[in-house]
């Protein structure tokens, strides 16, 4: 069988996007990738399922559906996204600016991540979540003093939480300030003692220290650096499944070697794979702003895809309140949907039979019913 792709071009505004998706038979994955003016913006890998068949062109034909339906999967969310950005744009809402900018992260469009982020600050200038997530953008593109500025203040609000303490010790680590990049990164663990990203921020910092500021008068001396850097790596793998043994045993060589420099390329290079974006949240936040912005036309089909994609990321994450409240929120819209479907089934009954009664006192009923759960639904996502 030979591989399947499909190729796209989407336009927003003045903007153009071209998307391409193919399958890897050697891997038995799917590799959606998006570009933008010729760079490439994101990528997704989707494994699909190998269906023995009796027949090749039957398994070919499953596997082209699976390929087809990622494709435009993506295409439909590309345009999604940038509709919805405008509608939100007009009427400006911190909630939802928040999750659009969220959603442009998912998709790596920094920029207007960030529009969506100074947004929410011009309507609302001291909301912390915004600050953080701006702060957390710009620590992304090396503008370590804006994120600086922002987690402070942050800070100053009362806002004393660990991830803003991580963020500021990344900023001063960038400007390799590792004096307060570590103290910052020991305040975060001092208010969450297992915050692994934390303590694998620390392990960078103390052994970027050694190799740029190895004489410091205020660290302690270069071995207790790295000590302390082996001890963080060894909690971080002993907490993160994604931290194998052979990267493990890696870093432990070339930190015995004083290769300081190839530690710190490998120790960055892992760092997205131990901390990847949580995109199960983004479950929650895609599909609230398809309700409240293109409700009118959510399909039954793509409201089974959100449930089925929420029991899936529940059974990886049973703690996640989040989710529970989103699968909620489904059930509930699947139930006015019922009830907007019995409105037809009874209207049905009276154009056959006009004077039957209790169709038309069940029809009035579902009627005041339908619209209360639409009012109940819009109140619950605000």
């Amino acid at each position: 069988m030979s591989d399947i792709g499909y190729n796209d071009n989407v336009s927003v505004g003045n903007r153009t996007f071209h998307i391409q998706t193919a399958t890897n038979k050697n891997k038995g994955v799917v590799r959606c990738e998006v570009f933008e003016s010729g760079r490439l913006i994101t990528t997704r890998e989707v494994k699909y399922e190998r269906r023995e068949h009796p027949e090749a062109n039957a398994s070919e034909a499953h596997i082209h559906s699976f390929v087809k339906e990622v494709h435009l999967s993506t295409v439909d969310e590309i345009k999604f996204l940038f509709k919805v950005a405008e509608r939100i744009f007009q009427v400006p809402n911190a909630s939802s600016l928040i999750k659009l900018g969220l959603l442009f992260l998912k998709h790596n469009l920094i920029g207007d991540a960030i529009k969506s982020f100074k947004k929410v600050l011009s309507i609302e200038p001291g909301n912390n979540r915004a600050m953080i997530l701006l702060a957390s953008t710009y620590i992304k593109l090396n503008r370590n003093d804006e994120a600086i500025n922002l987690l402070e203040r942050v800070i100053k609000s009362g806002y004393s939480y660990a991830d803003v303490y991580n963020k500021l010790g990344l900023a001063f680590l960038n400007k390799k300030n590792f004096v307060k990049s570590l103290n910052f990164f020991q305040e975060a663990l001092r208010i969450n003692p297992n915050y692994g990203e934390a303590q694998y921020n620390a392990a960078i910092g103390y052994v970027q220290s050694v190799l740029n500021d190895r004489s410091s008068s205020i660290l302690p001396p270069p071995s207790i650096r790295l000590e302390r850097a082996r001890q963080l790596l060894q909690k971080v793998k002993t907490q993160n499944k994604s931290f194998g043994d052979k990267e493990g045993k890696e870093l432990e060589r070339l930190l015995d070697r004083s290769e300081l420099e190839q530690a710190i390329r490998l120790m960055l290079n892992l760092k997205d794979k131990l901390f990847p974006m949580d995109t199960t949240a983004l479950i929650s936040t895609s599909f609230y702003l398809k309700f409240m912005y293109d409700g009118v036309r959510l399909t039954e089909k793509e409201i089974k895809q959100y449930e089925q994609e929420l029991k899936e990321a529940i059974e990886e994450k049973p703690d996640y309140a989040d989710l529970w409240n989103s699968l909620g929120i489904v059930h509930l819209i699947q139930c006015r949907n019922l009830f907007m479907q019995a409105l037809n089934e009874f209207d049905r009954a009276l154009e056959i039979n006009p004077s039957y009664e209790k169709a038309l006192k069940n029809k009035k009923l579902v009627e005041n019913d339908g619209k209360e759960f639409l009012i109940l639904l819009r109140a619950i996502l605000k």
